[in-house]
């Protein structure tokens, strides 16, 4: 299973000049764990650029809990919510807040208590949490 998910298992040439899989279990977790190492690298690499990249005026600069997981919480948070009202029944919905685990199951969850039904919607979450319903119905 485990040479199924390593996208590079090492090679190595025969007499033939083909180049045979090595099948053994120790080259396998050997080449499980130098990938292990690059993907640990790649991301050290990530968080370092993000870290040194200028943050554009008006946005909010990236915080350390960002790159870790947080434990959910049952606080009540606020922020701002823009509603504006369509044609019949139909409302549109713009919200951002901070990011949180289960924050968008929450948020569906309490649009689904108001009586609201979502045809579209658009969640981002870079530098916070932005969702915005282009269209829900009462």
């Amino acid at each position: 299973m485990l040479r199924s998910i390593v996208p590079k298992i090492s090679k190595v040439n025969n007499h033939v000049s083909l180049y045979l899989l090595k099948m053994d279990r120790s080259s396998i977790l050997g080449d499980a764990i130098d990938y292990l190492k690059e993907l640990l690298q790649r991301i050290s690499d990530l968080h370092n650029e993000l870290e040194s990249t200028p943050t554009p005026p008006g946005s909010f600069p990236p915080t350390p809990s960002s790159f870790h997981l947080l434990t959910p919480t049952t606080q009540i948070l606020s922020f701002p919510v823009e509603v504006r009202l369509r044609e019949g029944s139909a409302v549109n919905i713009h919200m951002f807040c901070g990011r949180r685990p289960g924050l968008l199951l929450a948020t569906m969850k309490a649009l689904d208590n108001l009586g609201l039904d979502v045809q579209q919607a658009v969640i981002s979450c870079f530098n916070g949490f932005a969702l915005d319903v282009f269209r829900a119905e009462v």
